[in-house]
């Protein structure tokens, strides 16, 4: 992949922080035909403080196009189940409201054998293409997709994160060290992402919006923006998914819900938090906000703002923000740079020594996958973590490292454990 090329530095290279998150994906050229920038979110599914659509509209009006946005599901993708889609559908409905009130066209689909590719058929008539930029194996595997069939410039955007992957040394190999890149260049970043914001806000009133997508209802696309509850959850009945793993309504997919938690975050956990952080039985003893970001329902710097305009002393809050945003950030710059991180064969290589020298030891705790998953292991501890896991989606952070380690105990080598834990 291009960074910074001439193509970059002309679109965006005066644009607070674009310069260093725009990638260029491929080595196709601007489709000169195109009737709109085509704006593909995986997991970036906001309206607001998202760099994908700083670019995207950028871009879309030097070249005097709109922007059309994308977002699918795939029934074919591994763990596809009613709780992630029904999740990640909610986003999208979030998502749709807040682009109509922009004027801002977008179709949200799921992905069918039987059905065209959709993501093909709009991919044709696109100027270009933008897209979130994801580390993870999964995430790689939906671009790589797109890389395949696009015809035209493909640029990927690092919409995700604080500090842009690329913008910190390549060499960094502990979470010290990355911690002090990571912290050197927080108020840069900080302060770029404000310029770039207040500079796109009249790019935004610029946009043209009028957009035909007539050949979208040939497939039986979707807008979601006035989709009920009650027309989500007949999406998913038809939906070739698993439909064993329920819905949570613990953590509904709302803009409602997200507000609520980052306000509960101000007022009632942060300048606790590094007292309370480890207590499972407090009602707030942590934000419960990792799904929202993990769908780009709210983004790093969005609650990174929240945070630092809390009437509370950065003595307090600092628990927070360190795991906000060195833990989360390293794991994602981790991911970046070891592509195979899903793998049992990632791990160091003296991890990997000292789990097979322990293979052969006797495991008196022993049970099979479906006492597992539900369950109904020895250990009464572990199985009031895995219960709780498997009907709300949620586990204490405190709770999962005790539930993590456990796997070892319960399985015939570490390689299974390894299988196990990826799958529940």
């Amino acid at each position: 992949m291009v960074h910074k090329n001439n193509l970059v530095a002309a679109t965006h290279g005066q644009t607070g922080d674009l310069a260093d998150r725009v990638v260029v994906g491929n080595q196709h050229p601007i489709f000169e035909q195109g009737e709109y920038i085509l704006v593909v979110l995986n997991r970036a599914l906001r309206a607001e403080d998202n760099a994908v659509f700083d670019a995207a509209i950028a871009h879309a009006n030097i070249l005097g196009l709109p922007i059309l946005v994308y977002s699918e599901l795939d029934e074919a993708a591994p763990y596809a189940s009613d709780r992630l889609y029904y999740f990640a559908l909610g986003a999208f409905r979030e998502l749709a409201r807040a682009l109509g009130n922009s004027g801002i066209a977008s179709i949200q689909a799921i992905k069918t054998a039987k059905d065209p590719d959709l993501l093909l058929v709009l991919a044709e008539k696109a100027a270009a293409i933008y897209t979130d930029e994801e580390p993870t194996h999964w995430d790689k595997l939906k671009l790589n997709r797109l890389l395949d069939l696009a015809q035209q410039t493909v640029f990927l955007v690092d919409a995700s994160r604080l500090i842009p992957i690329r913008a910190l040394p390549p060499q960094l190999r502990t979470t010290k060290a990355f911690r002090k890149a990571h912290g050197e260049l927080r108020e840069q970043y900080v302060a770029s992402r404000k310029e770039t914001t207040a500079r796109l806000a009249a790019e935004k009133n610029k946009l043209r919006t009028e957009l035909s997508l007539n050949e979208s209802q040939t497939f039986d696309s979707q807008n979601f923006a006035h989709y009920s509850n009650k027309a989500l959850l007949a999406l998913l009945a038809k939906s070739d998914i698993n439909h064993d793993i329920p819905i949570s309504a613990e953590h509904p997919p709302t803009q409602t819900e997200l507000t609520n938690r980052i306000k509960t975050l101000q007022e009632s956990i942060l300048a606790r938090y590094k007292w309370i952080r480890n207590n499972p039985a407090l009602v707030h003893s942590t934000s419960q906000l990792s799904p929202y970001l993990h769908f780009g329902m709210t983004g790093p710097h969005q609650l990174f703002a929240a945070i630092e305009n809390a009437d509370i002393p950065k003595t307090y809050t600092w628990k927070f923000r360190d795991e906000f945003l060195t833990w989360r950030e390293w794991s994602h710059y981790q991911a970046f740079y070891n592509p195979d991180i899903h793998q049992f064969e990632s791990l160091p290589n003296s991890a990997q020594k000292t789990l097979n020298a322990h293979a052969e030891d006797k495991r008196p705790e022993f049970t099979g996958k479906e006492d597992i998953v539900s369950g109904n292991t020895p250990d009464t501890t572990w199985n009031a973590a895995q219960r709780e896991w498997v009907s709300t989606g949620w586990l204490h952070n405190n709770l999962r490292l005790y539930w993590a380690k456990l796997f070892l105990r319960f399985t015939a080598t570490p390689q299974s454990a390894w299988e196990i834990a990826c799958y529940v």
